[in-house]
């Protein structure tokens, strides 16, 4: 009878939906933060519409995008340390309440007119430096909900909620931008984090301390310490650095290369980027589905080679479809190289952050999500900064075809070499038991 009793779960535990289907909790976090994922990249969208609008100057996208990232790299390391001492909920709802209120001075000053780039990009700063030190929180609150065995379905699904905001975000935008004006835009973001507060609110969990003053030992540097000790998470976060740098710049010239290489307006930037979330939250989804999987750490280069086969179709043949006057066609390549991007890019940012999850210490976990910070939050920027200045130089197609063919070539050397292939270890080197926090 135990056997027939014991094989259903791990069916359960394989569908795509199973952390939702199982976690009442996290169901709630998952619908709040959802509205909120929507409103998010609505104002994103609507930011460098309005910056390329204003200044026409792929500089100026560089630097704003920089702007809306780089905090974080200041406050990484202390935003992880309170992760490991702060229960997450009272930080992810503080850091939410604050998001609301400079989404809110962002409506105030557009629909004032007096916006200016230097003002945008002040306060997608402070925006910043409060996802800075919710995003570790967030990271080990979703392990406390759904707990280590449904932790990879967990992250795939949040993934995919993430990108299929980035479909409706994006479209909505376009939306708010021509029927109902800027203002509306960051107006309905602030509404929108209303959402993910009542979410959290609604999520009783009794208080438990958070750590033993043993495990919060190490101080803010626990974490990069800890790299030092292991080759297979460094490797890692080197990959993700290379790929924010190299792969992502390209991400904050989308206004750039819908207006001067493929040639359309507004409606058409954000097909664009709906596109490219709609991509990614395929790849998420697809992602979920793959938990019997032996080998997932081929899934690592194996985005990174996907998204720089279609990065390269979307600034390789769209000009020359166009130049030639097979218009369309050059609109439907971009279009579908915008989705393969953003499915090559999830796989290997959810395959990437899956790997660190479930391998780092417990009692280290906040911290090393403070490092996590730290990597996104200077490598994107970074790659925006670059991607600007080349753009700038050589035109918006140059940079994603560079991208493209360095995120080849270092997809195929991984791949390869196996170096991101995590060696076995004994189970208790792996941290303390897993304990729930408030």
């Amino acid at each position: 009878m135990l056997p027939v009793s014991a094989e259903p779960e791990p069916r359960i535990r394989s569908r795509t939906f199973a952390a939702l289907i199982e976690n009442p909790d996290y169901r709630k976090f998952y619908v709040g933060q959802g509205v909120s994922l929507v409103g998010t990249w609505l104002q994103d969208a609507a930011v460098s519409w309005i910056v390329y609008e204003m200044t026409r100057s792929e500089w100026d996208l560089g630097v704003v995008s920089a702007a809306g990232t780089l905090p974080g790299l200041l406050v990484g390391l202390y935003a992880g340390a309170m992760a490991d001492r702060v229960p997450p909920k009272k930080m992810i709802l503080g850091m939410q309440v604050a998001q609301m209120l400079f989404a809110f001075v962002l409506a105030l000053i557009v629909g004032l007119g007096v916006v200016q780039i230097w003002q945008m990009a002040l306060v997608l700063a402070m925006t910043r430096v409060c996802v800075a030190f919710e995003m570790p929180s967030r990271q080990v609150f979703l392990y406390d909900l759904v707990g280590e065995a449904s932790l990879p379905n967990a992250i795939a699904l949040n993934s995919g909620l993430f990108n299929a905001s980035k479909v409706l975000g994006p479209a909505l935008a376009g939306v708010c931008l021509v029927g109902f004006g800027r203002t509306a835009c960051f107006t309905l973001n602030g509404l929108s984090y209303l959402a993910a507060i009542a979410a959290l609110m609604m999520i009783r969990r009794p208080h438990i301390p958070v750590l033993t003053p043993h495990a919060t030992g190490g101080g803010l540097l626990a974490g990069l310490r800890h790299l030092g000790h292991d080759r297979h998470l460094a490797a890692l976060f080197v990959s993700m650095t290379f790929f924010g740098v190299v792969g992502m710049g390209y991400s904050a010239l989308v206004p750039a290369y819908a207006r001067r290489v493929v040639g359309v307006g507004t409606y058409g930037y954000s097909v664009l980027l709906a596109s490219s979330g709609l991509g990614a939250t395929l790849g998420a989804l697809a992602l979920a589905s793959l938990g019997g999987l032996r080998r997932k750490d081929l899934l690592v280069p194996g985005g990174m080679a996907l998204f720089g086969l279609s990065l390269a179709a979307a600034g390789g043949l769209p000009p020359f479809l166009i130049e030639y006057g097979a218009r369309r066609a050059g609109l439907l390549v971009a279009v579908l190289g915008m989705f393969g991007a953003g499915f090559g890019a999830l796989i290997f940012y959810a395959s990437t952050q899956t790997q660190i999850q479930t391998h780092v210490p417990n009692h280290l976990r906040g911290r090393m999500m403070g490092v996590w910070m730290i990597v996104f939050s200077g490598s994107v920027p970074l790659g925006s900064l670059w991607a600007g200045m080349l753009a700038n130089a050589h035109g918006v197609a140059a940079v994603m075809l560079v991208s493209a063919a360095l995120c080849l070539c270092v997809g195929a050397i991984a791949a390869a070499t196996g170096i991101l292939r995590r060696p076995p270890i004994p189970r208790r080197t792996l941290g303390t038991p897993h304990q729930p926090r408030a």
